[in-house]
């Protein structure tokens, strides 16, 4: 008889301990660093995860080709930058490699000057933004490129895709935009999709570097001309810094 309370009692300790566990595992965020270790993901599970540049500074050299229906340009691209304060690229073209300007932007002011051009520039991030045709603002570049949200939490809830093999997530931000993101399963972003009043931004993220968890390859296109791409090639990446950002008229 008390044997069976016994293994009775034990049993009950263990189912609680069991779920104990499986409680506090399931409320725990995950991420690159912690990922939720399992072959198969149950589709619609819902975890909150962590995607953390853990990088002050970064020094990246891109080649950024443009396609329009007009035809193909394609520039060398070098940015440093400091997480959410401070992007500075240096453009020079792709052919003959000869400096076309340099540009800075700088929480929400930003400059441009070419000597090439014959052009000197300044005013608010979104103006240039404006003046380049670049759709996504610039604000939102540093981030793009280091493979992060964009005006985001650290741990956001995501949800998982099984047909897909994707952790999903949605989410509104300043302007009347909308953000959806899907994460691989190393919780690193894969698709990226930028919606405001006016268009729809799609961004291709693809072969990541394994220190950094930063994109080597990125692909946008915009929704309402699908003939004019934007793919930005990462041939080297630093994070020593601090790095200098030289800029004068």
């Amino acid at each position: 008889m008390l044997n069976r309370l016994y293994t009775h009692s034990a049993s009950k300790l263990l189912l609680f301990l069991a779920g104990a566990f499986l409680v506090a595992n399931c409320g725990r965020p995950i991420s690159p660093e912690h990922p939720l270790k399992r072959e198969k993901i149950n589709d619609g599970v819902s975890r909150k995860i962590i995607v953390e540049d853990k990088f002050e500074w970064a020094q990246i050299f891109t080649r950024i080709e443009a396609n329009t229906p007009d035809g193909e340009q394609s520039f060398r691209v070098q940015v440093r930058s400091k997480q959410d304060s401070i992007l500075w690229a240096a453009i020079s073209d792709d052919m003959i490699g000869l400096r076309v300007g340099k540009v800075i932007v700088i929480e929400d002011s930003a400059a441009f000057t070419s000597t090439l051009l014959g052009l000197d520039w300044t005013g608010s991030a979104h103006d240039l933004a404006g003046m380049t045709g670049v759709e996504v603002p610039f604000q939102y570049l540093n981030r793009l490129l280091r493979g992060q949200l964009i005006s985001a939490e650290t741990a956001m809830r995501y949800r998982f895709d099984a047909k897909r093999d994707l952790w999903v997530t949605k989410y509104a931000i300043s302007g009347n935009r909308k953000v959806e993101v899907d994460l691989d399963r190393d919780l690193r972003v894969k698709h990226m999709t930028i919606t405001d009043p006016t268009e729809i931004v799609d961004i291709e993220y693809s072969n990541t570097d394994e220190r950094t968890g930063y994109p080597k390859l990125l692909e946008s296109t915009l929704k309402s001309r699908p003939s004019y791409t934007v793919k930005i090639e990462v041939s080297e990446i630093r994070t020593e810094g601090p790095y200098n950002t030289p800029f004068s008229f």
